[in-house]
């Protein structure tokens, strides 16, 4: 018989998009494309999972109250079912951002 620990843990679909770094402004969770140290980005699992909070103290443990936050993508397992899901956004690339401006700025 699964414990609710095990059953909450099986529900992870191995993605990793959890494990990139996050920004949060105006109110709006935005992940960046910097990932954790410790995830491995070919097997997309965290070296150091038994531990993550005591080896990187930023590194939040998923519970409901965090999920309704809005920090896991909207076609994670842990969000199926959540209606209104605050997902969040794909942080814009500044460098991008930029190049366009200054060309914007030449013209």
């Amino acid at each position: 018989m699964k414990t609710n620990i095990q059953a909450w843990e099986e529900k992870c679909g191995r993605c990793g998009r959890c494990c990139f770094e996050k920004i949060e402004f105006e109110g709006e969770i935005y992940y960046t494309d910097t990932p954790c140290e410790w995830l491995d980005l070919e097997t997309r699992l965290c070296a150091v999972y038994a531990n993550r909070q005591k080896v990187r103290p930023g590194c939040v443990k998923l519970t409901r109250r965090v999920i309704a936050r809005g920090l896991l993508p909207a076609d994670c397992p842990y969000v199926a079912g959540i209606s209104d899901y605050p997902a969040p956004h794909l942080w814009p690339d500044i460098t991008l951002m930029e190049k366009e401006e200054q060309g914007r700025s030449a013209k």
